[in-house]
Protein backbone atom coordinates (compact mmCIF):
# COMPACT_ATOMS: atom_id res chain seq x y z
CA UNK A 1 0.00 0.00 0.00
CA UNK A 2 1.21 3.47 -0.95
CA UNK A 3 2.31 6.29 2.20
CA UNK A 4 -0.01 8.67 3.26
CA UNK A 5 1.70 11.97 3.83
CA UNK A 6 -0.03 14.21 6.51
CA UNK A 7 -0.25 17.58 5.57
CA UNK A 8 -1.48 20.79 7.31
CA UNK A 9 -2.78 24.06 5.57
CA UNK A 10 -2.30 27.58 6.95
CA UNK A 11 -5.14 29.96 6.16
CA UNK A 12 -7.36 27.51 4.78
CA UNK A 13 -10.33 29.86 4.14
CA UNK A 14 -8.59 31.93 2.10
CA UNK A 15 -9.50 31.82 -2.22
CA UNK A 16 -6.06 29.61 -3.05
CA UNK A 17 -6.73 27.92 0.78
CA UNK A 18 -9.53 26.54 -0.17
CA UNK A 19 -8.52 25.37 -3.99
CA UNK A 20 -5.65 23.50 -2.28
CA UNK A 21 -7.90 21.60 -0.24
CA UNK A 22 -9.94 20.88 -3.08
CA UNK A 23 -7.16 19.13 -4.85
CA UNK A 24 -5.72 17.41 -2.20
CA UNK A 25 -8.76 16.02 -1.04
CA UNK A 26 -8.43 13.59 -3.91
CA UNK A 27 -4.78 13.24 -3.92
CA UNK A 28 -4.11 9.49 -3.29
CA UNK A 29 -0.66 10.08 -1.28
CA UNK A 30 -1.74 12.81 1.04
CA UNK A 31 -4.50 13.76 3.57
CA UNK A 32 -4.67 17.10 5.24
CA UNK A 33 -5.21 16.71 8.92
CA UNK A 34 -5.53 20.03 9.40
CA UNK A 35 -6.29 23.22 8.27
CA UNK A 36 -6.01 26.65 9.89
CA UNK A 37 -8.41 29.73 9.96
CA UNK A 38 -8.57 32.58 12.34
CA UNK A 39 -11.82 34.08 10.80
CA UNK A 40 -13.67 31.10 10.63
CA UNK A 41 -12.43 28.87 13.38
CA UNK A 42 -14.89 26.39 14.29
CA UNK A 43 -16.71 26.23 11.07
CA UNK A 44 -16.56 22.89 9.44
CA UNK A 45 -14.51 23.29 6.31
CA UNK A 46 -16.86 21.28 3.70
CA UNK A 47 -19.74 23.32 4.90
CA UNK A 48 -18.00 26.13 4.56
CA UNK A 49 -16.50 25.62 1.22
CA UNK A 50 -18.85 25.58 -1.48
CA UNK A 51 -17.08 23.58 -3.73
CA UNK A 52 -18.33 20.50 -1.52
CA UNK A 53 -21.69 21.43 -1.66
CA UNK A 54 -22.54 17.71 -3.51
CA UNK A 55 -19.59 16.01 -1.88
CA UNK A 56 -17.81 15.68 1.61
CA UNK A 57 -14.81 14.25 2.13
CA UNK A 58 -13.97 15.02 5.53
CA UNK A 59 -17.35 15.93 6.57
CA UNK A 60 -16.34 16.31 10.55
CA UNK A 61 -12.95 18.47 9.77
CA UNK A 62 -13.28 21.79 11.33
CA UNK A 63 -11.03 25.11 10.80
CA UNK A 64 -8.50 25.60 13.59
CA UNK A 65 -6.59 28.55 14.74
CA UNK A 66 -3.07 28.73 14.36
CA UNK A 67 -2.23 28.66 17.66
CA UNK A 68 -3.71 24.89 17.44
CA UNK A 69 -1.03 23.69 15.59
CA UNK A 70 0.43 20.80 17.85
CA UNK A 71 1.92 18.10 15.81
CA UNK A 72 4.21 16.78 13.03
CA UNK A 73 3.39 17.18 9.46
CA UNK A 74 5.17 15.87 6.33
CA UNK A 75 3.82 18.98 4.26
CA UNK A 76 2.79 22.10 5.71
CA UNK A 77 1.08 24.64 3.38
CA UNK A 78 1.27 28.02 4.04
CA UNK A 79 -1.12 30.68 2.39
CA UNK A 80 -0.64 32.95 5.14
CA UNK A 81 0.60 36.62 4.28
CA UNK A 82 4.61 36.29 3.98
CA UNK A 83 5.36 38.54 6.88
CA UNK A 84 3.26 36.46 9.25
CA UNK A 85 4.97 33.35 8.11
CA UNK A 86 8.09 34.80 8.31
CA UNK A 87 7.41 35.57 11.75
CA UNK A 88 6.41 32.04 12.83
CA UNK A 89 9.38 29.90 11.02
CA UNK A 90 10.87 28.93 14.05
CA UNK A 91 8.01 27.48 15.82
CA UNK A 92 6.91 25.81 12.10
CA UNK A 93 10.60 24.07 12.20
CA UNK A 94 9.33 22.16 14.95
CA UNK A 95 6.23 20.87 12.96
CA UNK A 96 7.74 20.34 9.66
CA UNK A 97 10.91 19.84 7.71
CA UNK A 98 8.98 20.78 4.50
CA UNK A 99 7.25 24.21 4.40
CA UNK A 100 5.62 24.98 0.92
CA UNK A 101 4.89 28.99 0.82
CA UNK A 102 2.36 30.02 -1.78
CA UNK A 103 2.03 33.63 -1.19
CA UNK A 104 5.12 35.22 -2.64
CA UNK A 105 8.48 36.58 -0.99
CA UNK A 106 11.91 37.85 -0.88
CA UNK A 107 15.21 37.03 -0.44
CA UNK A 108 15.90 36.26 -4.22
CA UNK A 109 18.42 38.87 -4.78
CA UNK A 110 20.53 36.00 -2.65
CA UNK A 111 20.04 33.01 -4.78
CA UNK A 112 22.18 30.79 -6.17
CA UNK A 113 21.84 29.41 -9.51
CA UNK A 114 19.90 26.34 -8.08
CA UNK A 115 17.39 28.92 -6.23
CA UNK A 116 18.21 28.23 -3.07
CA UNK A 117 18.46 31.12 -0.52
CA UNK A 118 18.39 31.55 3.36
CA UNK A 119 15.20 33.22 4.35
CA UNK A 120 15.93 34.87 8.36
CA UNK A 121 12.65 35.44 10.89
CA UNK A 122 12.75 39.01 11.84
CA UNK A 123 11.00 37.64 15.52
CA UNK A 124 15.09 35.40 15.87
CA UNK A 125 17.86 36.11 12.98
CA UNK A 126 19.13 32.93 14.30
CA UNK A 127 16.73 31.09 13.38
CA UNK A 128 17.31 31.00 9.68
CA UNK A 129 16.32 28.29 6.83
CA UNK A 130 17.53 27.39 3.41
CA UNK A 131 14.98 27.99 0.71
CA UNK A 132 14.45 27.29 -2.47
CA UNK A 133 12.61 29.50 -5.24
CA UNK A 134 10.97 26.10 -7.00
CA UNK A 135 9.27 25.85 -10.71
CA UNK A 136 8.56 22.60 -11.35
CA UNK A 137 8.81 22.39 -14.44
CA UNK A 138 12.40 24.50 -14.51
CA UNK A 139 13.69 23.23 -10.83
CA UNK A 140 15.78 20.45 -9.81
CA UNK A 141 14.44 19.65 -6.17
CA UNK A 142 16.94 20.31 -3.28
CA UNK A 143 15.98 17.90 -0.72
CA UNK A 144 17.70 19.72 1.70
CA UNK A 145 15.93 22.65 2.17
CA UNK A 146 13.39 23.40 4.56
CA UNK A 147 11.11 25.90 2.78
CA UNK A 148 9.70 25.61 -1.02
CA UNK A 149 9.32 29.51 -2.38
CA UNK A 150 6.56 28.90 -4.90
CA UNK A 151 6.10 31.98 -7.86
CA UNK A 152 2.63 33.85 -7.73
CA UNK A 153 0.71 33.41 -10.75
CA UNK A 154 2.15 36.40 -12.92
CA UNK A 155 5.08 35.65 -12.37
CA UNK A 156 4.72 32.18 -13.02
CA UNK A 157 3.09 32.92 -16.40
CA UNK A 158 5.72 35.26 -17.09
CA UNK A 159 8.53 33.02 -16.72
CA UNK A 160 6.95 29.97 -18.58
CA UNK A 161 6.88 32.85 -21.95
CA UNK A 162 10.09 33.61 -21.64
CA UNK A 163 11.98 31.08 -19.92
CA UNK A 164 13.26 29.48 -23.16
CA UNK A 165 14.22 32.90 -24.89
CA UNK A 166 16.99 33.57 -21.87
CA UNK A 167 18.26 30.44 -21.11
CA UNK A 168 19.18 29.45 -24.68
CA UNK A 169 20.59 33.83 -24.84
CA UNK A 170 18.50 34.29 -27.81
CA UNK A 171 17.54 37.78 -26.49
CA UNK A 172 18.61 40.74 -24.71
CA UNK A 173 17.87 44.37 -24.23
CA UNK A 174 14.07 45.02 -22.87
CA UNK A 175 11.58 42.82 -22.63
CA UNK A 176 8.12 44.58 -22.48
CA UNK A 177 5.71 42.22 -20.24
CA UNK A 178 2.13 42.74 -20.11
CA UNK A 179 -0.08 40.52 -17.47
CA UNK A 180 -3.66 40.79 -17.51
CA UNK A 181 -5.06 39.06 -14.74
CA UNK A 182 -8.75 38.08 -13.19
CA UNK A 183 -10.02 39.45 -10.01
CA UNK A 184 -9.44 36.29 -8.18
CA UNK A 185 -5.52 37.47 -8.24
CA UNK A 186 -5.63 39.56 -5.23
CA UNK A 187 -7.96 38.33 -2.42
CA UNK A 188 -8.39 42.10 -0.99
CA UNK A 189 -11.82 42.34 -3.04
CA UNK A 190 -14.52 44.50 -1.90
CA UNK A 191 -18.50 45.31 -3.52
CA UNK A 192 -16.95 48.32 -5.06
CA UNK A 193 -13.57 46.91 -7.04
CA UNK A 194 -16.43 44.33 -8.59
CA UNK A 195 -18.44 47.29 -9.84
CA UNK A 196 -15.31 48.91 -11.10
CA UNK A 197 -14.01 46.11 -12.86
CA UNK A 198 -17.65 44.79 -14.76
CA UNK A 199 -17.41 45.35 -18.28
CA UNK A 200 -14.24 47.27 -17.49
CA UNK A 201 -10.41 47.39 -18.52
CA UNK A 202 -8.00 49.06 -16.43
CA UNK A 203 -4.22 49.32 -15.29
CA UNK A 204 -3.50 47.75 -12.23
CA UNK A 205 0.21 48.81 -11.77
CA UNK A 206 3.39 50.12 -14.14
CA UNK A 207 6.70 49.63 -13.71
CA UNK A 208 6.56 47.75 -9.88
CA UNK A 209 4.50 44.67 -8.84
CA UNK A 210 4.95 42.64 -5.62
CA UNK A 211 5.89 39.67 -7.84
CA UNK A 212 8.49 41.67 -10.15
CA UNK A 213 11.51 40.10 -7.97
CA UNK A 214 10.13 36.80 -8.69
CA UNK A 215 10.01 37.66 -12.49
CA UNK A 216 13.79 39.36 -12.33
CA UNK A 217 15.50 35.83 -11.30
CA UNK A 218 15.23 34.81 -15.24
CA UNK A 219 17.78 36.94 -15.26
CA UNK A 220 20.02 34.11 -13.33
CA UNK A 221 19.85 31.80 -16.69
CA UNK A 222 22.16 34.23 -19.00
CA UNK A 223 25.03 36.93 -19.02
CA UNK A 224 22.96 38.96 -21.64
CA UNK A 225 21.97 42.48 -20.31
CA UNK A 226 18.26 42.49 -20.35
CA UNK A 227 15.74 44.86 -18.80
CA UNK A 228 12.41 44.21 -17.88
CA UNK A 229 9.26 46.41 -18.31
CA UNK A 230 6.33 45.38 -16.44
CA UNK A 231 2.91 46.53 -16.63
CA UNK A 232 -0.54 44.86 -15.08
CA UNK A 233 -4.17 45.01 -15.70
CA UNK A 234 -7.34 43.62 -14.61
CA UNK A 235 -9.72 42.03 -16.50
CA UNK A 236 -12.81 41.60 -16.05
CA UNK A 237 -13.34 37.92 -15.35
CA UNK A 238 -12.80 36.07 -12.24
CA UNK A 239 -9.48 33.92 -12.60
CA UNK A 240 -6.92 33.56 -14.74
CA UNK A 241 -3.58 35.25 -16.26
CA UNK A 242 -2.79 36.20 -19.35
CA UNK A 243 0.80 37.04 -20.22
CA UNK A 244 2.00 38.97 -23.42
CA UNK A 245 5.56 39.59 -23.73
CA UNK A 246 7.68 41.63 -26.38
CA UNK A 247 11.59 40.80 -26.85
CA UNK A 248 14.28 41.38 -29.64
CA UNK A 249 16.13 38.32 -30.64
CA UNK A 250 20.26 38.39 -30.87
CA UNK A 251 21.06 38.51 -34.63
CA UNK A 252 21.29 34.77 -36.34
CA UNK A 253 18.49 33.27 -34.54
CA UNK A 254 15.26 33.11 -36.33
CA UNK A 255 11.45 31.83 -36.11
CA UNK A 256 12.70 27.91 -36.63
CA UNK A 257 15.54 28.78 -34.11
CA UNK A 258 12.02 30.04 -31.32
CA UNK A 259 9.81 27.67 -32.09
CA UNK A 260 12.46 24.39 -31.87
CA UNK A 261 14.15 25.94 -28.24
CA UNK A 262 10.37 25.64 -27.28
CA UNK A 263 9.31 22.65 -28.17
CA UNK A 264 12.84 20.90 -26.58
CA UNK A 265 12.48 23.00 -23.45
CA UNK A 266 8.25 22.05 -22.93
CA UNK A 267 7.81 18.64 -24.59
CA UNK A 268 7.90 16.78 -21.85
CA UNK A 269 6.23 18.93 -18.95
CA UNK A 270 2.70 16.84 -18.70
CA UNK A 271 1.38 20.40 -17.47
CA UNK A 272 2.77 23.64 -20.05
CA UNK A 273 1.28 23.18 -23.56
CA UNK A 274 3.48 24.56 -26.63
CA UNK A 275 0.94 25.94 -29.54
CA UNK A 276 2.00 25.60 -33.04
CA UNK A 277 -0.09 25.88 -36.09
CA UNK A 278 -1.67 29.22 -35.54
CA UNK A 279 -2.87 28.04 -31.96
CA UNK A 280 -2.88 30.68 -29.33
CA UNK A 281 -3.15 30.62 -25.43
CA UNK A 282 -7.18 30.76 -24.15
CA UNK A 283 -8.07 31.56 -20.85
CA UNK A 284 -11.22 29.36 -20.84
CA UNK A 285 -9.19 26.18 -22.45
CA UNK A 286 -6.49 26.46 -18.92
CA UNK A 287 -8.90 27.53 -16.22
CA UNK A 288 -9.87 24.94 -13.63
CA UNK A 289 -6.97 22.60 -14.69
CA UNK A 290 -3.11 22.87 -13.63
CA UNK A 291 -2.06 23.31 -17.40
CA UNK A 292 -0.22 26.51 -18.91
CA UNK A 293 -0.40 27.35 -22.62
CA UNK A 294 2.63 29.26 -24.52
CA UNK A 295 3.11 30.59 -28.02
CA UNK A 296 5.26 32.60 -29.71
CA UNK A 297 5.02 35.00 -32.67
CA UNK A 298 8.06 36.53 -34.52
CA UNK A 299 8.18 39.12 -36.56
CA UNK A 300 12.13 39.83 -38.40
CA UNK A 301 13.81 40.12 -34.89
CA UNK A 302 11.12 40.79 -33.03
CA UNK A 303 9.28 38.18 -30.71
CA UNK A 304 6.03 38.27 -28.98
CA UNK A 305 5.83 35.19 -26.13
CA UNK A 306 2.40 34.51 -24.76
CA UNK A 307 1.25 32.60 -21.61
CA UNK A 308 -2.09 31.81 -19.96
CA UNK A 309 -2.87 29.66 -17.00
CA UNK A 310 -5.40 29.79 -13.94
CA UNK A 311 -3.61 31.92 -11.04
CA UNK A 312 -5.66 29.49 -8.61
CA UNK A 313 -4.25 25.98 -9.65
CA UNK A 314 -1.43 26.33 -12.03
CA UNK A 315 -0.64 29.77 -10.38
CA UNK A 316 -0.90 28.66 -6.94
CA UNK A 317 -2.54 25.82 -5.64
CA UNK A 318 -2.00 23.35 -8.15
CA UNK A 319 1.51 24.11 -8.68
CA UNK A 320 1.99 23.71 -5.10
CA UNK A 321 0.71 20.07 -5.40
CA UNK A 322 2.89 19.76 -8.50
CA UNK A 323 5.99 21.03 -6.38
CA UNK A 324 4.92 18.60 -3.33
CA UNK A 325 4.78 15.69 -5.49
CA UNK A 326 7.97 16.18 -6.70
CA UNK A 327 10.11 16.60 -3.15
CA UNK A 328 8.29 13.41 -2.42
CA UNK A 329 9.33 11.74 -4.95
CA UNK A 330 5.68 11.37 -6.75
CA UNK A 331 4.02 11.26 -10.14
CA UNK A 332 4.49 15.03 -10.78
CA UNK A 333 0.66 14.37 -11.88
CA UNK A 334 -0.50 13.06 -8.90
CA UNK A 335 -3.82 14.57 -8.17
CA UNK A 336 -3.62 16.91 -10.40
CA UNK A 337 -4.46 14.81 -13.68
CA UNK A 338 -8.56 14.80 -12.94
CA UNK A 339 -9.10 18.36 -12.78
CA UNK A 340 -11.35 19.76 -14.96
CA UNK A 341 -11.88 22.43 -17.29
CA UNK A 342 -14.61 25.31 -17.41
CA UNK A 343 -17.07 24.12 -19.20
CA UNK A 344 -16.56 25.13 -23.63
CA UNK A 345 -17.60 27.34 -24.71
Amino acid sequence: MDRIYRAAILEGSSFVGGELYRILSYHPNISVTFISSESESGELVERYNERFRYQRVQPMLRYLPLDKLDDHYDLIFSCLPQEKLSALLPDLGQHSTRILNLSGGDGFQSMDRNGIFTLSSPADLAASIRCQFFIPELTVPDLSVSMIQLPGGIAAASIYALYPLIRHHMISGDILIEAKVGSTFNEDISAAVYAERLNNFCLHDAFHHVQLPEIETLKQYTNEPLDIIFSAFDLDILRGVYITAYSTLNEGFTVKDVKRTYFSTYKDSPFIYYLINGQTPMLKTVCGTNNAEVSTVVKHNKCLSICSLDNLIKGAAGQAVQAANLYLGLDPSAGLDSLSHIPWP
